[in-house]
């Protein structure tokens, strides 16, 4: 079976900001495919891990919150504000 890295890159992305946020992964509405190509996302950051020679670093904003992706597919976010984003919802149903 092969692994879906995609699926992790999304799940990654979506921890780091739910974890920024000081909220659960399940309150971030907004889809991060709906944002950046994320299969593409995730084979450039797998092959600047690969190399030596490439320095990656891909940034955009989902959710109030600025992301950067590098090499290898690490993941940072920064919230700035602590006003509730619209885009956020309780886990609760």
């Amino acid at each position: 079976m092969v692994e879906n890295t995609t699926d992790d890159l999304c799940w990654e992305i979506v921890t780091t900001i739910a974890n920024e946020r000081g909220v659960e992964a399940c309150a971030i509405e907004e889809r991060v495919g709906d944002v950046v190509d994320v299969d593409a996302l995730e084979r450039l950051a797998q092959q600047a891990g690969e190399s030596n020679s490439v320095n990656l670093s891909v940034s955009f904003r989902i959710a109030g919150c600025f992301v950067i992706v590098t090499e290898g597919g690490r993941v940072r976010a920064s919230c700035p504000g602590t006003g509730e984003d619209p885009r956020l919802t309780s886990c609760a149903n």
